[in-house]
């Protein structure tokens, strides 16, 4: 199941107490998302699937230049606010980006738009961008989004062929299209990922 925030926004303006009722979700969904929060989603994500949902998987869908992107929740560790990285002398350049510190541990940071064939990010405003950390505990990497959409849970074998355009824009990642409650959603191969972000070290 996704998270995405309801639109509350639009229709006729309540009085009494559906006011407070509106004002009460309202505050709500405009608290900040904790590391604990974002750590549960991915968590909840990687459960196996129910009974009554059997063949399907969960996926952690992220924003990336205008784009709803999703990675297999297994190949997610955790979701954090955002960890600048620090350059290595003589060896962060192109897909490597240096190192960051998410929660203490040191992992080595990627250019996931560089890989995918995307343009730079313009803005510099950081406040909504995440860091995703993906790969075995031994051998994670690290890398920014531009924002947290939430979980789902997909039938891999339903997936829809990439077009062309979204194949020659994002190369050989792409595994298939999706849509989870209305929102397009571009499906990333793990593995292809984590393969790019180890040929910047060669």
């Amino acid at each position: 199941m996704s998270m995405p925030a309801p639109d509350i926004s639009g229709g006729a303006q309540g009085t009494g107490a559906e006011s407070a009722n509106t004002d009460a979700l309202l505050r709500l969904l405009d608290r900040p998302v904790s590391a604990a929060d974002l750590r549960s989603a991915a968590d909840d994500a990687a459960l196996p699937a129910d009974t009554g949902e059997r063949g399907r998987i969960g996926i952690v869908l992220f924003g990336l230049e205008g784009e709803t992107l999703a990675l297999p929740a297994n190949f997610v560790r955790r979701v954090t606010p955002f960890a600048p990285a620090v350059r290595i002398p003589h060896r962060s350049s192109g897909v490597l980006r240096g190192v960051c510190n998410v929660r203490g541990e040191l992992v080595l940071c990627a250019d996931l738009r560089r890989v995918l064939g995307l343009a730079p990010r313009e803005t510099e405003d950081s406040d909504a961008l995440r860091t995703m950390v993906i790969g075995p505990a031994s051998a994670s990497w690290a890398f920014e989004v531009d924002a947290l959409h939430g979980i789902g849970r997909i039938n891999p074998d339903a997936l829809a062929a990439a077009p062309l355009t979204v194949e020659h824009s994002l190369g050989a990642f792409v595994i298939g299209l999706t849509e989870v409650e209305g929102r397009a959603v571009t499906v990333l191969d793990g593995e292809r990922i984590l393969a790019g972000f180890r040929a910047a070290l060669s």
